[in-house]
C-alpha cells in the first residue's frame, strides 16, 4: 500500500509541473494579426488556477479564509483603472427557492431518492472485500514515516481535487441569460434573478462573453469572474453570507488570433495545457467536440490544430481567450468544430453539433409528484435533504425512453436506495439517471437512440409509491431537468446566417492546415 500511495502522490505532483507532452511545429509567423505559436509563456488572469496552482499554506482555522487567501494571490492582467469595490447586499433568504406550487403526492414519490455507498452485491463478494480491507489495514499500520508523509500529501491533493470539481466556466451563446449560465453548475434561477436585480448589467449578456465561477462546499456561489469584453472584467466575490463585492478591471492587453498546432503524446488536457491553453479554453473545445468524438478516446500521435483569439500582456499569453475553431485528426479522419457568430459550434458544413434533447424521458407529458429542490425539507427528519431530480407519478410498467442519443453507462440495483436504476451518458458533459425502475431494457455499453425504450417505471428501492425519479447532470452536478437549457436548444441557423457561416468556415479550414 505504501508504494501505491507514494506512486499516486508522485504522479499527481508531476502533473502540477509544466508538461512537455506535446511535440509541435515550432513557428512564429505574424500574418495579418494571426500568430502561429508554440508553447508560449503564460501569465494567469482571472481565477482558473484557483485549485490547480499550489498556494502557500494558509491559516487552516477557516476554509473561507483559505479561499480568500487563494483569490487574493491570483494575478490579473495589467490594470489601467481599478475602480473601488462596490458591494451587493443580499437579504436573508433572498437566494432561497420560492415555495413550489406543485403539490407533493406522497403515494407517488419518495424522500429517499439518492444513491447509497455501493450497489448491492452477493455475500461472497462482500466477504472478499472485507478480507482485502483487513489486509490493507494491517499494511497501513506498518507504514514507514516516509509513507505516512506521502499518504498525508495524497489526501491533501485529493482535497484540492474536490475544489476543482466546484469550478465552472461557460461562453455565452446568443439568447443565453445568466440563469442559463449558472444552472450549468446546478445553481437555481433564483440566484441569477437576485444578482440581476442587484446588478442590472448582468441581465443583458452578449454573445462571446465568458464566465468563470466557483461554488463553496455548500454549493453556493462564492466567486464569479465575468469577461465583459476584451477591455473589461468584473469580479464578484462573496465577502459574507449576505454580501458580494464587485470589482471592475479595465485591461490593456493585446488580443491576437493564434493558430496552435500539436501532436498528442499524452491525454488531451495535458497536451493542450502544454501549448499554453487554459482550463477554460480546453473545456470550450471538449464541449465543441463532444458530439463527434470523446476527447478521452483520442490516442497518442493524433494531431490537432486550434484557432484561438487570446490576450497577451507584455508578450506573455494570459489564460483569457476564445476558441474559435479546432480540427482533430484521429484515425485518418478529421473532426471540426467551428464557432459561428451566435456563439455555438458547428461542423465544417454548418451542421448542428449539439444533439437535441426531449424535455421528458416519456412518451407523454407526465404529472410531477415532487419537483427538483436543492433545499427540500424532509417531512420525517425535518432536515434539509436536497431533491436532486424530479419525480413523475407513473403506474408501474410505464415505458421510459432516452431523451437523447447516448450510451448506457451503468445499470444496477440498490435495495435501500435508488432501486433498479440506469445511467445514460450523452456526449462528454451530460448524464441522465433513472431510478426505482421495475425493469431495465438495456445493458451497460449499449448505444441508444433518442426515443428508444430503456426501461419500465416501478417502485423498487426506498420508494413510497410508484414513480420515476429522473436526474439531469452537467459535468457531474444535478440540475433542474424542467428548467435547464437543453443541449441543442436554439442552435439552428437561419439560411442567410448559415450561408455566411459556410463562407467563414472555408476561410477557417484553410487556416487549420496541418
Amino acid at each position: 500500500m505504501a508504494s501505491i500511495f507514494i506512486g499516486i502522490v508522485l504522479t499527481l505532483k508531476q502533473q502540477e509541473m509544466p508538461s512537455n507532452a506535446v511535440s509541435t511545429n515550432v513557428a512564429k509567423v505574424e500574418q495579418s494579426g494571426q500568430v502561429i505559436v508554440n508553447s508560449p509563456n503564460t501569465v494567469v488572469n482571472g481565477a482558473s488556477n484557483l485549485a490547480t496552482e499550489k498556494q502557500e499554506p494558509a491559516d487552516t482555522s477557516s476554509e473561507k479564509g483559505n479561499v480568500t487567501s487563494a483569490l487574493e494571490n491570483i494575478s490579473h492582467s495589467t490594470i489601467m483603472a481599478n475602480e473601488e469595490l462596490t458591494y451587493i447586499d443580499i437579504q436573508d433568504g433572498e437566494f432561497d427557492e420560492p415555495e413550489s406550487n406543485e403539490t407533493t403526492d406522497e403515494n407517488a414519490t419518495s424522500y429517499e431518492d439518492d444513491f447509497i455507498a455501493q450497489d448491492d452485491i452477493d455475500d461472497e463478494t462482500i466477504e472478499r472485500i472485507q478480507n482485502e480491507a483487513a489486509k490493507e489495514n494491517a499494511q497501513k499500520e506498518k507504514l514507514s514515516p516516509e509513507a505516512e508523509t506521502a499518504l498525508e500529501s495524497f489526501l491533501d491533493v485529493a482535497d484540492e481535487a474536490l475544489r476543482i470539481q466546484n469550478q465552472f466556466s461557460y461562453t455565452v451563446a446568443r439568447g443565453d441569460k445568466l440563469a442559463d449560465v449558472l444552472e450549468q453548475s446546478g445553481l437555481s434561477a433564483t440566484t441569477a434573478k437576485v444578482l440581476e436585480k442587484k446588478f442590472p448589467q448582468l441581465a443583458n449578456l452578449s454573445t462571446g462573453q465568458q464566465f468563470y465561477w466557483v461554488l463553496d462546499k455548500d454549493g453556493e456561489l462564492e466567486y464569479m469572474n465575468w469577461l465583459v469584453s476584451e477591455k473589461e472584467e468584473k469580479i464578484f466575490e462573496r465577502k459574507s453570507k449576505n454580501q458580494f463585492s464587485v470589482q471592475t478591471i479595465q485591461k490593456e492587453g493585446i488580443w491576437k488570433q493564434d493558430v496552435v498546432k500539436g501532436t498528442l503524446n499524452g491525454d488531451f488536457t495535458s497536451s493542450l495545457k502544454a501549448e499554453g491553453l487554459s482550463t477554460r479554453q480546453i473545456n470550450q473545445l471538449a464541449a465543441g467536440l463532444q458530439w463527434q468524438i470523446a476527447t478521452n478516446k483520442l490516442k497518442k500521435g493524433d494531431k490537432f490544430v486550434i484557432l484561438v483569439k487570446r490576450e497577451y500582456i507584455n508578450g506573455k499569453v494570459t489564460e483569457l481567450g476564445n476558441v474559435e475553431a479546432i480540427r482533430v485528426v484521429s484515425g485518418n479522419k478529421s473532426y471540426y468544430a467551428i464557432q459561428a457568430d451566435n456563439g455555438r459550434y458547428y461542423s465544417l458544413h454548418g451542421e448542428t453539433l449539439g444533439r437535441g434533447f426531449a424535455r421528458y424521458p416519456l412518451q407523454s407529458t407526465p404529472r410531477v409528484s415532487s419537483p427538483f429542490n436543492p433545499r427540500r425539507l424532509h417531512p420525517v427528519t425535518r432536515r434539509v435533504a436536497p431533491h436532486k431530480g424530479v419525480d413523475f407519478g407513473l403506474p408501474v410498467g410505464t415505458p421510459i425512453i432516452a431523451p437523447a442519443d447516448g450510451v448506457v453507462e451503468h445499470v444496477a440495483y440498490q435495495a435501500n436506495g435508488a432501486g433498479r436504476y440506469i445511467k445514460l451518458r450523452h456526449g462528454g458533459q451530460y448524464t441522465t439517471v433513472y431510478m426505482h425502475l421495475s425493469r431495465q431494457l438495456v445493458r451497460p455499453g449499449q448505444t441508444v437512440k433518442k426515443g428508444e425504450r430503456i426501461g419500465l417505471s416501478g417502485n423498487t428501492g426506498r420508494s413510497t409509491g410508484p414513480h420515476l425519479h429522473y436526474e439531469f447532470h452537467i459535468n457531474g452536478r444535478p440540475v433542474n431537468p424542467m428548467t435547464v437549457k437543453l443541449p441543442g436548444t436554439g442552435s439552428g441557423m437561419p439560411e442567410k446566417e448559415r450561408k455566411a457561416f459556410l463562407v467563414k468556415a472555408r476561410k477557417i479550414e484553410a487556416q487549420l492546415k496541418l
